[in-house]
């Protein structure tokens, strides 16, 4: 009788497993892919490590959650992620999705034997890794020196994020420019919305603003408080939707008390029923400091929302036929006056209808098996 045949081991090394794109993208990945074509582990690697919302959910789908120390305890973490590697181990691949770090850890990996080492950039960090000096130069340096030493497979979301991680020749250097793939159906089927808005408190019939995104600095929520503030001046009433969670939670809150908004923005929290939130918003706002490609915009232009985002944020889908559905692009230094004027057009055009898009996470799913198995292979 013919012995079934040996999954590939991919073990992905990203952050704190709480709700964001990347590990969002994970979860609906390990939802979709037949183990016994690949089975993936996941190991968090983050300066402060911790339980994320996904991490229950993700065990039950056969991911075995391997938490490192932090990575700013290097004496710690180095021998801790070698004896990771080959007690869990063999791993066909290891694929980095924690930017320039992954640089140590596919280094490391291929010390252990890892055949196949993969790095995708998410992040567009350009103008701000131009602006290094001293202890964080010579970090990047390092860690550019060890990717470049230790990758053998590199991707990236978008043209800039190729830029930011693997450098101007990275065409040279065969990245391929990918798209994650979101979950289409439940994001394009129309919802009502009125049960949801009165679990919220929102009051019918005011325009609702919203952001979906873990609070952190890269997502420049406190500039989009300042843009709602001077909306409501300018514009009248309406209510800001703060979909996610982290460590900018408290200044955030404190910034929402110092202006008086506590009764017109809503801090969600992490949240699972985004595309049901989606729907309720009239126009999505992302003025981030810099993005790769967002996921959370791919998923506001799947539901047909106008969206006002920065002009850090790429939006060119190489790897995607996808048709932008009323995207206008802003400095942040333009100010919250004409930030606040493009979301006020914005409310007035109004909802579109859900465009067609050819990324849907379960396609892209098997291209990811398809890449995995050509990548052991030894093809491409």
């Amino acid at each position: 009788m013919p012995t079934a045949p040996t999954p590939i081991r991919v073990l992905h090394l990203t952050g704190n497993l709480d709700r964001g794109g990347i590990e969002t993208w994970l979860k609906n990945v390990l939802q979709r892919v037949d183990r016994r074509q690949v089975a993936m582990d996941i190991m968090v690697v983050s300066p402060a490590p911790h339980e994320g919302h996904y991490e229950a959910e993700l065990r039950a789908l056969g991911a075995r959650i391997l938490r490192m120390p932090p990575t700013n305890r290097p004496l710690k973490f180095l021998p801790a992620y070698l004896r990771t590697l080959r007690q869990f181990g063999p791993y066909d691949v290891v694929h980095s999705h924690i930017h320039h770090f992954g640089g140590l850890a596919l280094a490391l990996a291929r010390l252990a034997g890892v055949k196949v080492r993969v790095a995708t950039s998410h992040n567009d960090t350009l103008k701000l890794d131009l602006a290094a000096r001293n202890g964080r130069y010579a970090y990047l340096t390092l860690m550019r020196a060890a990717l470049q030493a230790s990758v053998t497979h590199r991707q990236a979301v978008s043209r800039a994020a190729a830029y930011a991680l693997f450098g101007p020749n990275w065409q040279r250097l065969q990245t391929e420019v990918i798209t994650l793939g979101v979950e289409l159906a439940a994001l394009q089927v129309p919802r009502q919305t009125a049960e949801l808005r009165a679990e919220l408190g929102v009051p019918a019939g005011l325009p609702v603003l919203g952001h979906v995104g873990q609070f952190r600095l890269q997502k420049n929520h406190l500039f989009l408080l300042d843009v709602f503030h001077t909306y409501l001046k300018r514009h009248g009433p309406a209510c800001l939707l703060l979909v996610g969670d982290g460590e900018e939670r408290q200044a955030i809150e404190a910034r929402v008390a110092q202006l008086v908004l506590t009764e017109q923005v809503y801090l969600l929290g992490s949240r699972s029923d985004i595309p049901d939130l989606l729907w309720l918003m009239d126009v999505f706002v992302f003025p981030s400091y810099f993005e790769g490609l967002s996921l959370a915009f791919l998923e506001a232009q799947a539901a047909g929302l106008p969206c006002v985002i920065s002009s850090n944020v790429s939006i060119r889908m190489e790897a995607s036929r996808m048709p932008l559905v009323d995207v206008q692009r802003l400095e942040v230094a333009a100010g919250p006056a004409v930030w606040a004027d493009a979301i006020a057009q914005a409310v007035k055009r109004g909802r579109h209808a859900p465009p067609y898009m050819d990324f849907d996470v379960g396609e892209k799913t098997q291209e990811l098996v398809t890449f995995y198995q050509r990548a052991v292979a030894g093809e491409g």
